[in-house]
């Protein structure tokens, strides 16, 4: 439930208690507890759509180690990291842990030829990727070779098999009508999730051709503000390298 959902339920709830004057003082504290718990219950719904971004070359097995830790801690939704950390990240997050991995592949170029990137989709899920999230041939797409593109994800869709698959379609390299053009392929192949920037026009534009049909990760969320506004327009999901910082200020800012 989101916040502004939750925030009109409860002044509803208010509104009428405060006409009818029905609440003794044990009313009021048990309604003053419910909205504390319904508020920290809305922040941890958003906590758990927040991807905490692990996919640079740079992230060793110790660093990975204090951020599954870290992750748990607090019950993040996601960790992404590249092909080759996906054991690891499962091992560290530990069994027990509620908190997906996602493979990263072809990142960022996207210039991996389809028999590669299926490759590497199935020795994912066979390490253990919850969800693989693949970067489109950009290449392609400027060169509107359309059929080569949905070859490409309905290979990629078959590779992951019953694991969900993510397209990156790194919106700053292609055009407005490429990327609407993409959209409308992934969803005709079964694609269930799609990751752009943080740009909310660019967020729009893929709400708008997906219809719903697709989850919307918004990548290179920073702030609280940024993250609210990715979620205004259509994202169901938030990318950040500063996943931990923001899920923290999400639950100390929860709304009482």
């Amino acid at each position: 439930m989101k916040f502004a959902e939750i925030k009109k339920i409860l002044g509803k709830k208010v509104k009428i208690m405060t006409e009818t004057e029905q609440m003794n003082e044990n009313e009021r504290q048990q309604f003053t507890e419910f909205k504390r718990k319904l508020g920290l219950q809305a922040a941890q719904a958003q906590v758990g759509k927040i991807e905490y971004n692990l996919s640079d070359a740079s992230v060793d097995r110790g660093a990975l180690r204090k951020a599954c830790q870290d992750a748990n801690a607090i019950n993040i939704g996601a960790v992404c990291v590249l092909p080759d950390m996906v054991k690891a990240g499962k091992f560290y997050l530990g069994r027990e842990s509620k908190i997906s991995v996602i493979a990263v592949i072809s990142y960022p170029h996207g210039g991996d030829v389809t028999k590669v990137k299926a490759a590497a989709v199935k020795n994912a899920v066979k390490d253990g990727a919850d969800e693989v999230e693949v970067t489109v041939p950009i290449a392609y797409i400027k060169e509107k070779a359309w059929s080569y593109v949905k070859r490409e994800f309905k290979k990629i869709k078959s590779a992951a098999k019953k694991s969900a698959v993510r397209i990156n379609i790194e919106s700053a390299l292609i055009c407005p009508e490429e990327v609407s053009k993409v959209c409308v392929i992934a969803t005709d192949c079964g694609i269930t999730s799609i990751k752009t920037s943080s740009d909310s026009e660019s967020i729009s534009r893929i709400h708008t051709a997906v219809k719903d049909k697709c989850t919307i990760k918004a990548d290179g969320i920073n702030s609280v503000s940024d993250m609210i506004t990715a979620v205004s327009m259509g994202a169901g999901v938030i990318g950040s390298k500063n996943a931990l910082e923001l899920a923290r200020l999400v639950l100390q800012n929860y709304e009482y």
